[in-house]
């Protein structure tokens, strides 16, 4: 166990003042929640919002919704994502279908795209991966002329622009997550925006249909929101983090979990969900720019396309080889720097929806599952901090390597390499 500065992975901005107005959310009424969908409703330009006790059960309200409207049973995802998609899917009775993604953008290998729908796709699910943006226009351009909807993850991407468009704005309907480790958060917790009046009035209907979170649920929600705005801080998350039997950062696959309503506390938690969401969309940007600084001239990241206003969620890193990026993670624990994989395994690889495909097809995604490693980049990380995680990615950085590697230039403005697969 680190003893020392430990940095969290991940980690959103919440106040003393946020947790007050959580609890007095037990006291409020509806006035909150109208405001809460009020101010959603202007911020993203959609007609319709529900608010919900995670992202993964926000993804599942929309699946039961869509499959009143379609006899459609498949449901299209990128084949590295968090596990959370495929739970919500397996959930909602419907079968879960991967299209490989490019390393070099962690978007859908768009060469693969068309040839992965089929009669039977009910929607497609474009990833915002890490705040990076998917084309969602692309997406919805072959979806529609195959009577296909799009559902669109920007579970990692609240705040962040594409062009003219922000997250979540693009899609036939959009969901966000409220995690701890998101742009910001009340705990747990979803958002669906839609202006499709059809897709909406099914979701209604389904929404109507959920039960309020126990309030020991609920409670233990704030309880895990106090516990983490006081053990986040680098001097304090050696203790967390050196306690196996909390689970920190590991990521699992559901066959069932709870499905709510947002409760009243955790619309209380919200209160300055804005003026939050401008801080992490700050200091996010200034810890990216710092990397892009800093780092060795050959570190391969993952380049978000021009145009994008992207405060990333991690700074993805693409490392040579499987055990680089093992002994990067080692290292990287034993110094407390917070340097941390993303995802165990590729969708296909999951041992419970494993049998369901083809092997062999799926070598985008296997490839980041080896190499990808994730810097943090919230308010805990200061200048030293990005100093030392850099000076470590160039001890353990090795240039030799079987990719080819291009110079661009990221959304901040600053060259760096690229991986060209």
């Amino acid at each position: 166990m680190n003893f020392g500065r430990s940095i969290p992975p991940a980690a959103a901005p919440i106040t003393f003042r946020d947790l007050l107005r959580g609890l007095a959310g037990l006291f409020r009424g509806e006035r909150r929640l109208k405001q809460l969908e009020q101010q959603l409703q202007e911020f993203f330009g959609v007609k319709h919002v529900f608010l919900m006790s995670s992202g993964k059960a926000a993804l599942f309200l929309i699946l039961a919704a869509l499959k009143t409207l379609s006899k459609r049973k498949r449901v299209l995802i990128p084949a590295y994502t968090c596990f959370s998609v495929p739970s919500a899917i397996v959930k909602a009775g419907l079968t879960v279908s991967c299209c490989d993604i490019d390393p070099r953008t962690l978007d859908f290998d768009y060469h693969r795209l068309k040839d992965s729908l089929t009669d039977d796709t009910l929607c497609v699910v474009p990833t915002h991966l890490l705040g990076l943006p998917s084309d969602v226009e692309r997406v919805k351009d072959l979806c529609e002329r195959n009577g296909i909807f799009v559902v669109e993850d920007a579970a990692q991407a609240m705040g962040m622009k594409h062009g003219d468009h922000l997250a979540g704005s693009l899609g036939d309907v959009s969901f966000f997550s409220l995690g701890r480790g998101k742009n910001i958060t009340c705990g747990s917790g979803g958002i669906i925006v839609t202006n499709c009046d059809s897709i909406a009035r099914a979701i209604q209907t389904e929404y109507q249909k959920l039960t309020p979170e126990p309030l020991l649920g609920v409670l233990r929600n704030f309880c895990e929101v106090l516990g983490m705005r006081l053990l986040m801080d680098p001097r304090l998350y050696w203790l967390p983090s050196g306690l196996p039997f909390l689970g920190l950062g590991e990521t699992k696959f559901y066959r069932d979990f709870p499905v709510h309503r947002m409760d009243r506390v955790r619309i209380g938690l919200l209160s300055s969900w804005q003026e939050r969401l401008r801080e992490s969309y700050a200091v996010r940007s200034e810890a990216a720019k710092m990397f892009y600084d800093h780092l060795p001239p050959n570190c391969k990241t993952i380049v978000p396309p021009t145009g994008a206003k992207v405060f990333p969620n991690r700074l993805p890193v693409v490392m040579r080889s499987k055990r680089a990026k093992a002994d990067l993670c080692a290292a990287s624990k034993a110094k407390g720097l917070g340097i941390s994989p993303l995802y165990p395994s590729a969708i296909p690889d999951i041992a419970e929806l494993k049998g369901s495909f083809a092997t062999g097809r799926f070598q985008g995604a296997t490839r980041i599952t080896d190499r990808l490693v994730t810097l943090p980049v919230h308010q805990f990380v200061n200048p030293n901090d990005v100093e030392r995680i850099c000076r470590l990615l160039e001890q353990l950085h090795d240039p030799t390597d079987e990719a080819k590697v291009t110079p661009s230039r990221n959304s901040l403005g600053h060259e760096r390499t690229s991986v060209r697969a």
